[in-house]
C-alpha cells in the first residue's frame, strides 16, 4: 500500500496535483514516523489506521475553516479528505453496524467494549469508530429502558 500512496504522489507531482500532493505527503510522512518508531515496515491495517486518522484530521478542520467562513480552506480540506478517502475501504453502512449490535447484544453482549470488539472484529478498517459507538449506545439504552 505504501509504494502505491508513493506512485500516486509522484503521479501527482507530474500533474501539479497540490492538494493531492499535500495529503499524500502527509500520509508519507506519518509512515515514515511508525517506521522509525516500530523499526520495521507497517502492515497495511497501521497504513489505514494513518490514513483515517489523517482524514480525521482534515475532518476537524474541516469544521474550524466553516466557522471562520474560509471558503479556501473548506476547499482544500474536502479535497485532501476525499483524496485520503479513496484509500478507505468502503465503510459499513449504519444498518449494517445495527445489525451486527442487535446479533451481539442478541449473544449476551450487555456492555459497549464487547460490542465494539464484535464489530471491529467484523468490519475492520471498514468500520467509523464515532458512529459505531454512538449507535451502540442508542441500542444499549433501549435494551436497558425495556
Amino acid at each position: 500500500m505504501k509504494s502505491k500512496i508513493q506512485d500516486d504522489l509522484k503521479a501527482a507531482m507530474k500533474s501539479g496535483d497540490k492538494l493531492r500532493m499535500m495529503a499524500l505527503r502527509g500520509v508519507l510522512s506519518e509512515i515514515s514516523r511508525l517506521e522509525k518508531d516500530v523499526r520495521r515496515d507497517p502492515n497495511d491495517a497501521e497504513i489505514l489506521q494513518i490514513i483515517k486518522r489523517e482524514r480525521a484530521k482534515r475532518e476537524e478542520s474541516l469544521e474550524f475553516a466553516r466557522k471562520a467562513a474560509r471558503q479556501d480552506l473548506i476547499e482544500q480540506n474536502e479535497t485532501e479528505a476525499k483524496v485520503l478517502e479513496s484509500y478507505l475501504p468502503a465503510a459499513a453502512s449504519p444498518d449494517e453496524v445495527r445489525a451486527e449490535i442487535a446479533a451481539a447484544i442478541a449473544a449476551g453482549a450487555a456492555q459497549i467494549g464487547p460490542i465494539m470488539k464484535a464489530l471491529r472484529d467484523k468490519f475492520g478498517a471498514g468500520l467509523d469508530g464515532k458512529t459505531a459507538s454512538e449507535l451502540a449506545k442508542e441500542a444499549l439504552a433501549k435494551k436497558s429502558s425495556q
